[in-house]
């Protein structure tokens, strides 16, 4: 129909039909934006940040306008960034979740990209996790050997599973207390692999759901009321470090991110809540 939006990718197009097409523009990441990184460090190879909540680290398309680190870079870096892993993903290595907060490291040039993702291939970066749970853990610390399998009917979602075929991925993680409360506690955990919501899923499959997870909820779910009413707005889980090979002098360096304001006000508050 004249003038009518296309909504299907299946709409015939007549002979003599004129399309037009509006590109979408990106949204710009500001520099004092609450969406913007901070810079961990900087040199003519790579970038290390620090992203910030709700940040996603890449659109899930091209053409997807919605701020990403991706876009920050494009906005902010001049010349080639590189694109091994698509146009989308311009210096984009690894990925953290939308929701969660921490470090990440992003690539400049072409070899410091292929350097990057050959040492998450080979599962020598060593990455350390901050996450504060629902349940008392049984443990001082454990291992999480779970293997992970997509949601049939949800693609954007994982579940663990006691099957071992094809569709399934080995997944292993690593936790230890830092702190207990009478409900809840603050875990460190260093994954060794890195599949999709694999700290979440594997946490919550324990009984140990992560505060404010809206999909990983655990049996008894993950609500935890704290002094004043506060509850928890979004995942509490936090990339702490990274530790990996810099791609120029192959030196052993290790990256952390403090802990997010929000993360540290919720922390606070069980701390009072058990004193």
């Amino acid at each position: 129909m004249q003038g009518s939006a296309v909504l299907f990718p299946s709409q015939p197009v007549e002979q003599g039909a004129r399309i037009q097409l509006t590109v979408p523009i990106p949204v710009v990441v500001e520099a004092k934006s609450s969406f913007a990184p901070t810079i961990l460090h900087q040199d003519d190879h790579f970038l290390v940040l620090a992203k910030p909540t709700g940040l996603l680290m890449h659109g899930n398309r091209l053409g997807d306008t919605r701020p990403s680190v991706a876009s920050w870079l494009e906005q902010n870096f001049s010349g080639d960034l590189p694109s091994k892993q698509g146009p989308e993903r311009p210096g984009i290595v690894h990925r953290l979740d939308k929701e969660t907060s921490g470090v990440c490291v992003v690539a400049l040039t072409e070899p410091a990209c292929q350097d990057l993702m050959a040492q998450f291939a080979n599962r020598t970066i060593v990455k350390e996790y901050s996450a504060l749970v629902v349940g008392v853990p049984r443990f001082e610390s454990d291992w999480i050997e779970s293997r992970l399998h997509p949601e049939p009917r949800r693609p954007d979602r994982v579940r663990v599973t006691q099957k071992s075929d094809s569709k399934t991925r080995d997944a292993a993680t690593y936790w230890e207390i830092l702190e207990r409360f009478p409900e809840a506690a603050w875990l460190k955990i260093i994954p060794r692999t890195g599949r999709k919501h694999q700290i979440r899923v594997h946490l919550a499959s324990e009984g140990l759901p992560i505060m404010g997870d809206p999909i990983y909820r655990g049996r008894r779910g993950n609500e935890l009321v704290l002094s004043g009413g506060v509850r928890p707005r979004r995942t509490l889980l936090h990339a702490s470090s990274l530790q990996f090979k810099n791609p120029s002098t192959e030196k052993k360096e290790t990256f952390v991110a403090p802990l997010p304001e929000d993360f540290q006000n919720v922390l606070n508050l069980l701390r009072q809540s058990s004193s």
